[in-house]
């Protein structure tokens, strides 16, 4: 890998500014897209990374009132959590989109065990 000059450097930025594609720059100068884009990189350094994907169904506040009424107890599970947010939003969400928000403050779903059913009987008398 042969490191950019200075000039090239200025050029690329420059280039950047202007608003040319990394393909194209790469065809003025010579020099590779990956140089071009950590050159790219560095010149946007204080932009904060995309996570990607589409927003949240579920605002800071909803998510915080949902805990809140795990936490004191008012609700036990995902579905009443579902119940209780769906009555304030206009748009529905899902019990999943409520697990997930509560699994992203490590909240964790506990699967109860079933007791195993008792049978009790009267006691047999005999005749």
């Amino acid at each position: 890998m042969k490191p950019t000059t200075f000039q090239q450097h200025f050029t690329i930025t420059l280039l950047l500014q202007e608003g040319y594609s990394c393909c194209q720059i790469k065809s003025k100068t010579g020099v590779g897209k990956s140089t071009i884009g950590r050159i790219k990189k560095e010149m946007d350094g204080d932009k904060e990374n995309s996570k990607g994907g589409h927003p949240s169904k579920l605002s800071h506040s909803d998510k915080q009132s949902i805990i809140c009424q795990i936490t004191t107890g008012k609700l036990d599970n995902a579905v009443q959590a579902t119940h209780f947010i769906n009555n304030t939003l206009s748009n529905p969400v899902t019990p999943q989109t409520v697990r997930n928000a509560l699994k992203e403050d490590n909240f964790h779903s506990i699967v109860k065990q079933k007791c195993p059913l008792v049978y009790f009987t009267l006691p047999h008398k005999s005749t």
